[in-house]
């Protein structure tokens, strides 16, 4: 990969990945990570990512001499610094569908599972309306139901945000279910 190419590469990513963009379509959960495949697919609609692969961000992660990117080898990838959780404005209140989803890695799994889902860096937890708006469940990516009316019924609050995500506040660990797909991975 030509040095100027990987610069570029890097600075877009490193911009996608803080969330710099007014209106990112991209799901984060609370740590900042992404899965990789609906990255990949966002950057290659960028000016001059057009055909942006899976190898090309991996040496731009091995090759960042300030660690800037996380990759887990698997399915998530992050910011490592720099990282803005949430959208800047949160969009208006909503009665939530039933059901919703959040994504996080399988490490963190036990932690959401038995503290629920917690705004750590942020006012807000990040869900999607569907599992598919968040990626496909595989190696190191878990995705949990989110039983979101119920949750709404009780008092929390939650902002629809650009289709297909939400907001909410902290969501107690009762609504939140074991992964959807707990066979893959």
């Amino acid at each position: 990969m030509l040095k100027d190419y990987e610069d570029r590469l890097r600075k877009k990513l490193l911009s996608v990945l803080r969330q710099n963009g007014e209106e990112l379509t991209l799901y984060y959960d609370t740590y900042g990570y992404t899965p990789i495949q609906p990255l990949l697919t966002y950057l290659r609609g960028l000016k001059g990512c057009g055909s942006v692969t899976r190898e090309e961000i991996r040496q731009v992660v091995d090759a960042d001499p300030q660690q800037r990117i996380e990759w887990d080898g698997g399915e998530l990838i992050r910011a490592t610094y720099g990282f803005m959780p949430g959208p800047k404005k949160v969009g208006e209140e909503v009665e939530p569908p039933e059901r919703l989803y959040y994504g996080t890695h399988r490490r963190l799994l036990g932690q959401v599972l038995e503290g629920g889902l917690l705004p750590i860096a942020s006012d807000t937890v990040q869900l999607a309306a569907t599992p598919q708006a968040i990626g496909e469940e595989a190696g190191t990516l878990a995705i949990c139901e989110v039983k979101a009316r119920d949750a709404w019924e009780r008092g929390i609050r939650f902002f629809q945000g650009a289709w297909p995500h939400f907001y909410a506040e902290a969501i107690p660990a009762v609504y939140v279910s074991e992964p959807v797909l707990r066979s893959r991975g």
